[in-house]
């Protein structure tokens, strides 16, 4: 094995470009003081009391004292071994514990928050990127709310080949909108005495929840598998009530 090798395999075991040549001097020297190892490593003097200090600190580097003077020894290659075994079985031991943290991590919703009508048409651009079969929970108060941007939304979604499942108050907007369902790639039906200011879309595992009142529209999506089945659930028992 070539020094340039030795270098690169203490480099990649964690050692830093001097913590390698102090750890290297230091084993070819047996048993030697400060500056000793500091006239063989051409590291000048204070440098190496650091890493020395650093590498005892380890278990890498050992000393002793003869006469008044700190002597150094560097332990054996099977050390540096021993060294990662002992890190492994540790890391080992809390394997369950760290695979419960990242399932939290994975878990946990995905919940960011917009307002105003740049937000709502954010959550609109979201859906139209997923390309996902929607089903909504609405108000014919959108089309007052946000007159260009919701029909052009609805055009571009049955331009991309989006179906969706619209449940509405009883109105006669929603009347409107039955007649161009076919074309839209939409079905609606409606609920008499429903009375909302709120939308919801669920798709593709994501449920956004949008407050639709002129001047404090807010817009919350929330990617999570559960709360997307279970507001699925919802819809549907609504859907099998509304005409």
């Amino acid at each position: 094995m070539t020094n340039q090798a030795l270098v690169d395999a203490l480099n990649f075991y964690g050692f830093s470009d001097k913590e390698t040549k102090v750890y290297l001097t230091t084993l070819e020297l047996g048993s030697a003081t400060a500056q000793a190892i500091s006239e063989r490593s051409t590291l000048n003097r204070s440098t190496v009391y650091d890493i020395l200090r650093s590498l005892i600190s380890k278990g890498i580097i050992s000393n002793s004292e003869k006469n008044s003077t700190q002597y150094f020894e560097a332990a054996g290659p099977e050390k540096l071994l021993g060294i990662l075994d002992e890190k492994r079985n540790k890391i080992q031991n809390v394997m369950k514990e760290l695979k419960l943290v990242q399932e939290y991590v994975v878990n946990k919703p995905k919940v960011r928050v917009f307002t105003g009508k740049e937000g709502f048409n954010t959550v609109l651009e979201d859906i139209l990127y997923t390309k996902k079969h929607t089903d909504v929970i609405s108000t014919s108060k959108i089309f007052d709310i946000m007159r260009f941007d919701f029909p052009h939304y609805i055009i571009n979604r049955a331009k991309y080949g989006i179906t969706a499942r619209v449940i509405q108050e009883d109105s006669q907007e929603t009347k409107d909108l039955k007649k161009s369902d076919k074309k839209q790639l939409r079905e609606t039906r409606s609920i008499k005495s429903w009375n909302i200011n709120s939308m919801m879309f669920m798709y593709s595992n994501k449920t956004a929840i949008i407050k639709l009142v002129e001047g404090e529209i807010i817009s919350i999506l929330i990617e999570d598998k559960t709360l997307y089945e279970d507001n699925e659930k919802i819809f549907e028992v609504l859907w099998e009530k509304a005409k």
